[in-house]
């Protein structure tokens, strides 16, 4: 059995700094803010990293090496396309995780703020509507007493 609590609670600790992220980038003034945003950036990315080890120790490994073909086909896929989304977003920090560097790139920066926040975004709805449910239907656990 997979506890997944320890994942959910992870996509909210993201989801956490995506959101205060956003609410810097949707203000007209958000030069002003820019020492918070790239706090959270930071902070992001060190939550991003935590979350996809734990996938890569845990979760994937249990899924891919499991009796379940469903699980197993889902858990390559989804391996795959959070490889594409790791790349990017480390590609992404490094390009913004100082405020010089984000005054560089004015001309890029909201767009590219906005692509990457949704992919994650995307990502985390997309494990916890099918891949979560998924592995509670097939007798996974959500709680710690499994």
């Amino acid at each position: 059995m997979i506890d997944i609590n320890n994942f959910i609670r992870q996509h909210k600790d993201v989801i956490e700094d995506i959101n205060e992220i956003e609410k810097i980038i949707n203000r007209k003034d958000y030069k002003k803010y820019l020492d918070d945003f790239v706090s959270h950036i930071n902070s992001l990315a060190g939550k991003l990293k935590i979350h996809l080890s734990y996938e890569d120790k845990f979760l994937y490994p249990n899924l891919i090496n499991g009796e379940d073909t469903q699980l197993k086909n889902i858990a390559n896929l989804y391996m795959h396309e959070m490889g594409d989304i790791s790349s990017v977003f480390t590609d992404y920090k490094n390009k913004y995780n100082t405020k010089s560097k984000v005054n560089d790139r004015l001309n890029t920066f909201e767009a590219d703020t906005s692509d990457i926040l949704n992919d994650i975004k995307n990502r985390i709805a997309k494990e916890e509507n099918e891949l979560y449910k998924l592995i509670v239907q097939k007798g996974g656990c959500r709680t710690k007493n499994c």
